[in-house]
C-alpha cells in the first residue's frame, strides 16, 4: 500500500496563516490561506477558527487528517506559555493526534529562506531579527523583542525614523527634507501638529508606522539628505544584528539568507547592509531566500517523517 503520510507546516501572524502540507519525498499536496493564528494580538475565537479551517483543510487531503504524522506551527505568539498551551489545547480539540512541534517564526523562516534548518537568516519586516542553528542544533539569535524596545532596522524604525525627521526639520534640529511633503500626504495632515496627533492616537498601531518605510525610500532616491541619514542608520543596526549570531555559531564564513519585506523591496537598505557584511565578514555566503515561512514549517515538520536529517 502507497504511504499515505503526510507533514504539515503552518505559517502563523497576526493577521493570517499560510498552511502548507507535504509528502515525505517533498512534494507540496495543500497550501490555503486563513486567519490569525497569534494570541497576542488576535481575539482566541478567531485562532480557534483558523485551526478548524487548517484541520477541515487537512482532512480533505487523502488519508484525512488522521495520515498528517507531523505538525509545525510557527508563530511569534509561541514563546508565551498560556498562548503555547492553548494552541495545542486547540489544535487537539480539533482532532489532530500526530506529532506537534510548536515553534517560533524566526526558526520556520529560516528553513523556508535556506531549504534547510541549518544556517543563518536576517529579517526585516514591520520588525528585525537574525536567528541561526549550527548543524549540531545550537541556536543564536539577536533582536527581535518588539517595537517598544528594538525592532532597530525594520519598517517599523523607518516610518518611526521618517517621522522623527519631520519634526527635526520643522523646528530646526534637522536639515529640510523631502520627508515633509510626502509624510504629510500619506497621513492627510497639514502640519507637524496632525503628525504628532496621528503618532500619538491609541488606535494608531505599529503597521501603520512601518507603512511610512517607502517614503524613505522615494526620499533617499532623490538624494534627500535626512533620508540618506535614516537608511545608514537602519543598514548599521541591521549588520550589527547579524554580528552575534555569526560569531557566536563560529559561521563568519556561512551563509545568511536576508528575508522580510524591508530586504526584499527596500533596494538601499538591502544594498547598504549587504555591504556593511560583506566588509565586516568577507567570507560570509549572502543568499536570497528560497521559500517562505510556511513551507518552512512544513520542511521541519517532515524531518521526523525523514530517517535522513535535512540538515546534516
Amino acid at each position: 500500500m502507497p504511504d499515505m503520510r503526510y507533514a504539515a507546516g503552518m505559517d502563523g501572524g497576526g493577521t493570517k496563516t499560510v498552511l502548507e502540507a507535504r509528502a515525505p519525498d517533498g512534494r507540496v499536496l495543500l497550501r490555503e490561506r486563513f486567519g490569525p493564528l497569534n494570541l497576542n494580538s488576535a481575539a482566541a475565537q478567531a485562532v480557534r477558527e483558523t485551526m478548524q479551517g487548517c484541520t477541515d483543510a487537512l482532512a480533505r487531503l487523502p488519508g484525512g487528517l488522521e495520515a498528517c504524522a507531523a505538525l509545525c506551527v510557527g508563530s511569534a505568539g509561541v514563546s508565551n506559555p498560556q498562548a503555547r498551551a492553548l494552541l495545542e489545547q486547540m489544535l487537539r480539540r480539533c482532532g489532530y493526534r500526530g506529532a506537534l512541534l510548536l515553534t517560533g517564526d524566526q526558526e520556520t523562516a529560516l528553513a523556508g529562506a535556506l531549504g534547510a534548518p541549518c544556517g543563518m537568516v536576517l529579517i526585516a519586516g514591520t520588525g528585525s531579527i537574525c536567528f541561526g542553528r549550527d548543524a549540531a542544533g545550537k541556536t543564536a539569535r539577536s533582536g527581535g523583542y518588539g517595537h517598544k524596545i528594538d525592532d532597530e532596522g525594520s519598517g517599523y524604525a523607518l516610518g518611526r525614523d521618517a517621522l522623527a525627521a519631520v519634526v527635526r526639520a520643522q523646528d530646526g534640529r534637522g536639515p529640510r527634507t523631502l520627508l515633509t511633503d510626502l509624510v504629510f500626504a500619506q497621513l492627510k495632515v497639514v502640519d507637524v501638529g496632525g503628525l504628532v496627533q496621528f503618532t500619538y492616537d491609541p488606535q494608531t498601531d505599529k503597521k501603520q508606522i512601518a507603512a511610512l518605510a517607502p517614503l524613505v525610500a522615494r526620499a533617499y532616491e532623490a538624494g534627500d539628505e535626512a533620508a540618506k541619514t535614516v537608511v545608514e542608520k537602519a543598514c548599521r543596526e541591521l549588520a550589527l544584528l547579524v554580528e552575534p549570531v555569526a560569531r557566536a555559531l563560529h559561521m563568519e564564513d556561512g551563509v545568511l539568507a536576508l528575508t522580510g519585506s524591508i530586504l526584499l523591496r527596500d533596494k538601499a537598505v538591502r544594498e547598504g547592509t549587504a555591504a556593511l557584511l560583506r566588509m565586516r565578514f568577507p567570507g560570509m555566503r549572502l543568499a536570497e531566500p528560497k521559500s517562505d515561512a510556511a513551507a518552512g514549517a512544513a520542511l521541519l515538520a517532515l524531518e521526523t517523517l525523514n530517517t535522513e536529517k535535512v540538515c546534516k
